[in-house]
């Protein structure tokens, strides 16, 4: 079975058996947080917590003490539990041309045989980066058990997700609040599960007894995130607040550990984002056409149009320069937070 990360848990909830055998692969490291988990308590129900240890296999295996492990039959819980966590075996080689070793592909061989005949009496979670479809061990084992792909998401894939940690708590997000927080979470590159997961349990205890949650109550528990710091210093600057956006600057500089590129690259990715709207408006486009164009969410696509009608594309495109330009005298040790706060100025008198 091939299947990826939010179908499996759905299953994983509603059906009393588990896959003998789950490999779970990718880079969101809360699914195959979450998956383990969970197995755990369907395998381990009702067994004390004390006895509820299952057996962990890193990177060089052993495979005999593994086979071993998997075919011993357990004395206590009535199921083995074993985790195969990032097995070197796994590891692609770095360039296309480089050749397997023999013992590699031997290794990787017996290692598929393994856990292609698993007692029913024993349940293996293999986590992984990265699988190569094409390769014997995957095509053999997606027969057997289970394959899930465990990707990071993107902040315009959110919804289903954000859905889902409310319903735990009996609550639902409104749309702007969901709205802020896809907004608040467009600033990076893949959105980080985890931490989000824990931000969600302090809103439900911020909220108490009121199970619709608003933006307001989102802006009260986000505003520490460091994501979130970096998306107002993009608002000011997208809602032309010159003075608020020199404030940020200023705090952000006082912050010993806070190293200027990546506040260098925060506002370059507004200047730049805000480029990509303004002359796709300035063409013509609906604000349809530009949500599907640029895969953003209908929200952040009116606020970010909103936010063009504040400047010329020209103007955009000379602040969009000078950044590159600060950027590469930084290596030659040109003039950074000052630099940057000339640019802003220009930009946003």
């Amino acid at each position: 079975m091939i299947t990826t990360a939010e179908k499996f848990l759905k299953t994983l909830r509603q059906e009393d058996k588990a896959p003998n055998l789950i490999v779970a692969w990718g880079d969101e490291a809360y699914y195959k947080d979450t998956i383990k988990d969970l197995l755990a308590e369907k395998i381990f129900a009702g067994v004390k917590e004390e006895e509820r240890t299952p057996q962990v296999f890193s990177q060089a295996l052993d495979l005999a003490q593994l086979q071993e492990s998997i075919n011993t039959y357990p004395f206590f819980s009535g199921f083995n539990f074993i985790i195969i966590s990032d097995p070197k075996l796994l590891e692609q080689e770095k360039k296309e041309s480089e050749k397997v070793s023999d013992k590699k592909r031997d290794d990787l061989k017996t290692f598929t045989d393994i856990l292609a005949d698993i007692p029913e009496y024993t349940y293996v979670l293999c986590s992984c980066l990265k699988l190569d479809k094409r390769k014997v061990f995957y095509k053999t084992l997606s027969q057997v058990g289970a394959i899930v792909e465990c990707s990071s998401l993107k902040y315009y894939s959110l919804k289903p997700w954000l859905d889902e940690q409310a319903a735990k708590y009996g609550a639902r997000f409104d749309y702007k609040a969901t709205s802020l927080i896809m907004e608040y979470m467009s600033v990076t590159e893949t959105v980080p599960l985890l931490l989000l997961e824990g931000e969600i349990a302090k809103l439900s205890i911020y909220a108490g007894e009121r199970k619709i949650w608003k933006a307001e109550d989102v802006d009260a528990i986000f505003s520490q995130l460091p994501e979130v710091s970096g998306f107002a210093l993009g608002s000011a600057i997208a809602t032309r607040q010159l003075g608020k956006a020199l404030e940020l600057l200023e705090v952000e500089q006082k912050k010993g550990s806070v190293n200027f590129i990546p506040v260098l690259a925060r506002v370059s990715y507004e200047i730049r984002r805000l480029c990509r709207v303004k002359e796709l408006m300035d063409k013509g486009y609906s604000k349809d056409k530009i949500v599907a164009g640029l895969r953003m969410h209908p929200y952040a696509a009116q606020l970010t149009m909103d936010a063009c009608r504040r400047f010329s594309l020209k103007a955009l495109e000379e602040c969009l320069v000078e950044l590159s330009d600060i950027n590469v005298k930084l290596r030659a040790g040109g003039r950074q937070w000052p630099r940057l706060e000339e640019v802003l100025v220009t930009l946003l008198h």
